[in-house]
């Protein structure tokens, strides 16, 4: 059976890049008086047979545990795969924070996918990072590698893709985290080939292409295995040149990115 890797939605509310400029409520400087004492190396849960993998995002990240489970299974048929969304919406959401923590502590994951943190599309505000940050921290005190998702850039707009990696990055300066290089990855795909059609209609989600690269460079961050050596996989919405052309991209972002610094 064909897995849809993406659902046509209805979730105009639910705008999940950054929210335009009439939406900004933000201070203009990051608060770190409240960072937590601790800034733990990042556990490292690659290479393994058991994977059991906890999505926080808003709507970025709908259908991408379906595909991670695919691709994982595909890449090692005897791991042991478990991938739970619990969606919540943005990391600093108050209402779904009880409920994130009470499943965050319910059993023991090896990665924490964090998507969601607010950003300035104009650049001008710098939304607080505390409540990214925490959710690392109470990661890899549970021993769970946590990787912060930079969401792919909205249709046109050549230079966001840079802009919230370099936020992502700067996050992971401060609480040490992996940091999937998506819109890098979308960059070099839209630089190879404009016509690939990785946005939806509304030119800020992702199509079932452009989902099935952003699950490529996860993969790749969760196993540590190159998604080049992945099959072609017949389940996947996807012709096997175009399978084969998006693994190459996320193996090529990731060799001039790397998500991971466990050494520190």
């Amino acid at each position: 059976m064909r897995i849809l890797c993406f659902v046509i939605f209805t979730l105009h509310f639910l705008m999940a890049c950054s929210g335009n400029s009439a939406n900004y409520n933000a201070s203009i400087f990051d608060n770190t008086s409240t960072q937590k004492k601790t800034n733990l190396s990042i556990p490292d849960n690659r290479y393994s047979n058991t994977y059991k993998i906890l999505i926080f995002g808003n709507s970025h990240v709908i259908g991408l545990d379906e595909l991670l489970s695919v691709l994982i299974n595909n890449g090692n048929p005897v791991a042991e795969i478990e991938v739970v969304n619990a969606g919540g919406g943005f990391l600093d959401n108050p209402s779904s924070r009880t409920a994130r923590r009470t499943l965050l502590e319910s059993k023991p994951w090896t990665h924490v996918i964090l998507q969601g943190q607010k950003y300035s599309q104009s650049g001008v505000y710098r939304y607080p990072t505390t409540q990214t940050r925490m959710w690392i921290d109470k990661t890899k005190h549970l021993d769970a590698t946590p990787i912060l998702f930079p969401e792919h850039p909205q249709r046109g707009r050549t230079k966001e893709a840079a802009q919230v990696h370099r936020i992502h990055t700067g996050i992971a300066k401060l609480q040490k985290s992996c940091v999937a290089p998506i819109g890098l990855a979308w960059d070099k795909a839209i630089l190879a080939d404009p016509e690939i059609p990785l946005h939806s209609p509304d030119g800020n989600h992702a199509s079932e292409l452009g989902l099935l690269l952003t699950a490529y460079i996860f993969y790749e961050v969760i196993t540590g295995e190159s998604a080049t050596l992945l099959p072609f996989i017949e389940e996947i919405i996807a012709n096997q040149e175009t399978q084969s052309f998006l693994r190459q991209m996320a193996s090529k972002t990731i060799e001039l990115n790397q998500p991971c610094n466990f050494a520190i």
